[in-house]
């Protein structure tokens, strides 16, 4: 039997909390009590998905502002807004506010400062969402930077109970990596060529929301150091890394463990603004499964580039409303293996 709209987006939040929590709290998030990534995280990616989906999770939402306090100065800015460009991520105005939030340190002002200026939305709105979909009421004491860019949500009161991303371990591999060698885009490559036996730098490029002319001039001068190698095949250049380069770091297990998360966030981003869409509520059967399909035809390709294959099914037209039950099926089993 298929379950309704209601449980559906209820099971498809549950697990998309559970993915956040679980990712935040590998990387030093207080309040999630088990930790069972393995998988290097992608910041950038993350807190794009996490200011979406954590409006329906005020805690999740202030305890990451917390990390950041602690951990912003290790966040790629530029990245973030190539990321917002190129992917389309929603939580534009959000990611503003944060960015005023954050650029009142005296050490990062000025890496925020652009960012902080770009998103505002005129209409005022809550920021929060309650279980049942609505917007939260409006606080009697507004947070003021949150409502200069036209969110309302209350004071923000952070815990400090953050930590710094752990120095071990394979879920801040690249945050480490930034510490090391600074937040630039040679830190997302290293972690990228660990993942496979050699790749182009077009792909490189498009897995890591990089430009190609960026990621090609950078991985020249990588390739100088003899740490990573380029061979010529076909007039094109392939890279990897040299035999036991950086090995102990970056392939403790014979490989790291890269998830391209950019593509899957923002296909979970789809999917979760898709079936929260409150024009579904007016919708009959046929059009419920027109809607559907649209969804899926949006992020089935998203999926496949994040290298979850192709999961979804191709567009079942004669299955009419009972489409809904197919769509069930298949982003069940997507939710299933985040």
């Amino acid at each position: 039997m298929s379950i309704s709209l209601t449980e559906f987006k209820k099971k498809i939040l549950e697990s998309l909390l559970d993915l956040l929590w679980r990712q935040w709290s590998a990387i030093g998030v207080s309040g999630y009590s088990t930790s069972e990534e393995s998988k290097v995280i992608d910041p950038e990616a993350l807190l794009l998905l996490t200011l979406t989906v954590a409006r329906h999770d005020a805690r999740l939402f202030d305890e990451v502002l917390d990390w950041l306090g602690v951990n912003g100065d290790f966040l790629n800015v530029q990245r973030l807004q190539n990321l917002v460009k190129q992917f389309d991520f929603q939580a534009k105005v959000e990611l503003s506010a944060i960015a005023e939030m954050l650029g009142q340190k005296s050490s990062v002002a000025l890496k925020w400062k652009k960012l902080a200026t770009k998103y505002f939305q005129e209409k005022e709105s809550a920021l929060f969402y309650m279980k049942d979909g609505r917007q939260m009421p409006s606080p009697e004491e507004c947070d003021g930077i949150f409502r200069h860019h036209g969110l309302l949500r209350p004071v923000i009161q952070k815990r400090g109970l953050s930590q710094a991303f752990p120095k071990e371990g394979m879920p801040a591999l690249l945050l480490r990596l930034r510490a090391l060698f600074g937040v630039n885009l040679r830190c997302e490559i290293l972690c990228l060529l660990g993942s496979v036996d050699e790749i182009h730098p077009s792909l490189i490029a498009k897995l890591i929301g990089q430009s190609p002319r960026s990621t090609q001039n950078i991985l020249a001068e990588m390739a100088r150091s003899g740490v990573v190698q380029v061979r010529t095949s076909a007039r094109e250049k392939i890279y990897a890394l040299a035999p036991e380069a950086l090995d102990k770091l970056l392939r403790p297990e014979g490989w790291t463990p890269w998830v391209n998360s950019v593509p899957l966030f923002r296909a979970l981003e789809i999917l979760w603004l898709g079936v929260t869409n409150p024009k579904l509520q007016s919708l009959d059967p046929l059009m419920l499964a027109s809607e559907w399909r649209r969804i899926t035809k949006q992020i089935r390709p998203l999926l496949g580039d994040a290298g979850r294959g192709q999961p979804l099914r191709e567009d079942f037209s004669f299955a009419g409303e009972k489409y809904y039950e197919i769509f069930i099926d298949d982003i069940s089993q997507v939710l299933a293996k985040l």
